[in-house]
C-alpha cells in the first residue's frame, strides 16, 4: 500500500455522535471550532452524559484523554497531546470513537509489519520507521525510505521483555535493573547482540540497541506484529526529527506504506542511549533521562564525547556530526541582541524577552521550562524552516538534565559557520 491520505489511518464517519466532555472555561475558549463538527456532542462538568458514554475528555494544554482497551498490552487509558486546538478537533474527525477507532488502527498496521511492510508510529520520543527486525528485506527498506546509509545503526524496539530473546546475547543485572525502574520509557540500552539479529539492523556491529517505548500504541503494535521492531525516527536520514504524523507524511509521503497517528510526542526528543557492553558503562546519546537519575543505579557512569564515524562500528544513532538539521541554515549564538533587526532570520526563544525581533520568533518555551522546550524544538524548527529565512538563530539552554540533551540535537543540527551579523 504506498503512502497516500488514506494510510494515515483514521475512521472519520460518525455512526453515533463523539462525545467530548470539557471544562466551562475551555468550552468558551473554543465553543465555536468545536461546533464545526456536526457530530460532536459537547458536554462540562455538571450536565447529564448521554447513555453510550464519553469518548473523549479536553484538558488543559491541548490534551485530549480517553478510555482506550489497547490490544495486547495491560494498558486502558491514554493521554494525546496536541501544539493546537486546529490538530485536537483534527483528530477527533479522524478517531470519532477512540475506544473502536485506534485498537483497528494499531490491529491493522501490525498486520502490516508482520507481513514485511513498513509503519511509521508514534513513540513518547519521536514517530519511528517500523521494520520487522528479523526481517532483513523489511529492515532494507528502512534504509532505502529514508536514504540512511548503512553504517548508522538502528534501535530495536520491544514490547515486554520475552522479546530479548533472539535479539540479545547477554542480559546482565545491570541491564535487568534498569529496564526494570525505566522501561517502558526513553532509554535505550546497548548489549550484547544475538547472532539471529542480522548486521544490517547493528551496522556490523557485535552490539545491539533495544529499547521499550512508553507510548500504549507502539508497545500494542509491536507485541500484536509478534516481531521485535527495528525504527529508526521516521523522517529522511539527517534531517530534524518528526514528532506528529503530519511530519512524517511530509517526507515519507510514497516511500513507505502506512503512518499510525498518536497525536504529538509527549518528550519531544530521541531516547537517551546507555552503553553496557564495558566495565564502565556510559550515555552515548543524552536524553530525558540523564546522570542524575541513573547514577543510583550505575555509580561509575560517564557521558561519552561524540565520537562521530570512526574505524569502529556505531554502537547507536546519533552520534554522527551532524544530524537533525532543518534545510535552512541553524546558528548558535551567545548574544541575541546582536539579530534583533534581521527580518530574514528566525528565532529560537527559550524564555519570554525583554527584546524585540524583527524576524519570524518562536518560544520552545515561555518559561524557561526546559521540558516543554524538549516537546516543542524540532516541531519550532520545522514550522520556521518552511518560512523562507536566510538562517534559524538558537541559544544554548543550561547545560543540565534535558537540557543537555537538547544542546547536543541544537549543536548536531547547526551549521558551522557563524551567521553574518
Amino acid at each position: 500500500m504506498s503512502l497516500s491520505e488514506e494510510s494515515v489511518f483514521g475512521y472519520s464517519k460518525m455512526m453515533i455522535s463523539s462525545v467530548v466532555t470539557t471544562s466551562g472555561v475551555l468550552y468558551r475558549q473554543h465553543a465555536d471550532l468545536l461546533h464545526e463538527i456536526g457530530d460532536l456532542r459537547v458536554y462540562v462538568k455538571g450536565q447529564t452524559i448521554p447513555l453510550h458514554g464519553i469518548d473523549y475528555h479536553l484538558e488543559d494544554g491541548f490534551r485530549l484523554s480517553a478510555n482506550i482497551p489497547y490490544p495486547a498490552i495491560v494498558s486502558s487509558g491514554s493521554t494525546f497531546f496536541f501544539h493546537t486546538i486546529e490538530e485536537v478537533l483534527a483528530f477527533i474527525r479522524r478517531f470519532p470513537h477512540p475506544a473502536v477507532h485506534i485498537p483497528k488502527m494499531i490491529r491493522e498496521a501490525a498486520g502490516l509489519l508482520a507481513s514485511g511492510k513498513l509503519v511509521a508510529f508514534p513513540t513518547e520520543t519521536v514517530y519511528g520507521l517500523g521494520a520487522d527486525a528479523t526481517n532483513v528485506e523489511a529492515v532494507k527498506r528502512i534504509f532505502t525510505a529514508k536514504e540512511r546509509p548503512t553504517f548508522d545503526p538502528l534501535i530495536v524496539h520491544i514490547a515486554h521483555l520475552e522479546q530479548l530473546n533472539g535479539v540479545v546475547l547477554d542480559w546482565d543485572d545491570r541491564a535487568q535493573t534498569l529496564a526494570e525502574h525505566f522501561w517502558p520509557g526513553p532509554l535505550t540500552l546497548v548489549v550484547k547482540k544475538d547472532p539471529a539479529i542480522d548486521d544490517l539492523v547493528t551496522a556490523g556491529s557485535w552490539t545491539v540497541a533495544v529499547r521499550m517505548p512508553a507510548n500504549p500504541i507502539a508497545r500494542s503494535l509491536i507485541a500484536l506484529s509478534g516481531k521485535p521492531i527495528a525504527a529508526p525516527s521516521a523522517n529522511l536520514f539527517g534531517q530534524t526529527s518528526p514528532t506528529s504524523a503530519a511530519h512524517v507524511h511530509e517526507q515519507l509521503a510514497g516511500r513507505i506504506d502506512a503512518i499510525v497517528d498518536g497525536g504529538s510526542c509527549t518528550v519531544g526528543i530521541e531516547s537517551t542511549v546507555l552503553s553496557l557492553v564495558s566495565e564502565v558503562p556510559a550515555i552515548l546519546r543524552p536524553g530525558k533521562i540523564g546522570m542524575k537519575e541513573l547514577l543510583p543505579f550505575l555509580p561509575d557512569l560517564v557521558l561519552s564525547p561524540q565520537i562521530g564515524v570512526g574505524g569502529a562500528p556505531l554502537e547507536s544513532p546519533g552520534l554522527l556530526d551532524t544530524h537533525y538539521a532543518p534545510k535552512t541554515p541553524l546558528f548558535l549564538v551567545e548574544d541575541l541582541s546582536a539579530y534583533t533587526r534581521r527580518k530574514d532570520l528566525g528565532i529560537l526563544l527559550f524564555e519570554e524577552s525583554s527584546l524585540s525581533f524583527e524576524g519570524e520568533v518562536i518560544f520552545i518555551s515561555r518559561k524557561a521550562d526546559p521540558l516543554e522546550a524538549a516537546r516543542t524544538l524540532y516541531r519550532a524548527m520545522r514550522t520556521l524552516d518552511q518560512k523562507g529565512l536566510t538562517a534559524l538563530i538558537a541559544k544554548r539552554l543550561p547545560d543540565e538534565g534535558i537540557g543537555l540533551a537538547i544542546n547536543n540535537r541544537l549543536e548536531k543540527a547547526a551549521s558551522k559557520d557563524l551567521v553574518k551579523r
